[in-house]
């Protein structure tokens, strides 16, 4: 046998292990998924993702119901000609469902009376209920530029947060992943806005003395 034969045959025999490979690969890959998909724990989880889902879609539903209230029925701020916009405010580091529902409590309580009145309607919420969830969550430290100040921190109170958190879901029919309400995540929160807040201050008294120098 030559050498052109030879590199024929080898030629074919890598030819022909190719696609043995590859059936062995498609046979290995079709047993892994039949492991898996049959595995009960992930029908659990994927069950389990499904509700999260859904619930986060119904709660991301009532938000922007409650928002459109206000483009729906146009009101102008009692001391500018401006028209009110949706106020729904945001705390970030929990997850996203903790996030909504905080936005549709501080939306709703940060609305003029006319525009209150038909979300608390629409959710079946009361305002003693939404007052206090807002307070239980507290407010973080923050610079205020227009003061050139240090707003204090309204302290939080997670118990209370857990609590009120449960009320609201059981008056808007969902069920939220409440895990992240910790006394670490809020104390981590609020920590890094205190540090923030004075990193902000200190920036602006420089600014500040720069300006007067240069004057």
């Amino acid at each position: 046998m030559n050498i052109k034969e030879l590199e024929a045959k080898v030629a074919a025999l890598k030819e022909a292990n190719t696609a043995k490979l590859q059936e062995k690969v498609t046979v290995a890959r079709l047993k892994a998924q039949i492991e898996l998909e049959g595995n009960e724990e992930l029908l659990e989880a994927k069950a389990q993702q499904a509700l999260r889902n859904e619930q986060t879609m119904k709660l991301r539903e009532t938000v922007a119901i409650c928002e459109g209230f206000i483009s729906q029925v146009p009101i102008a701020r009692a001391k500018s000609s401006d028209m009110r916009v949706w106020s729904g405010k945001h705390r970030y580091g929990y997850n996203t469902q903790v996030d909504l529902m905080y936005e549709l409590v501080s939306g709703i309580l940060y609305s003029c009376q006319e525009h209150k009145q038909l979300m608390l309607a629409h959710t079946g919420l009361n305002m003693e209920l939404i007052e206090q969830t807002m307070a239980a969550f507290g407010t973080p430290t923050y610079y205020n530029r227009t003061l050139n100040a240090i707003v204090e921190e309204v302290p939080y109170n997670v118990d209370q947060v857990k609590a009120t958190l449960g009320i609201l879901q059981s008056e808007l029919g969902v069920v939220i992943d409440t895990s992240s309400i910790t006394e670490q995540r809020f104390a981590k929160e609020f920590d890094t806005a205190r540090a923030k807040a004075v990193a902000d201050y200190e920036a602006a008294q420089e600014a500040i003395a720069e300006a007067d120098f240069t004057l």
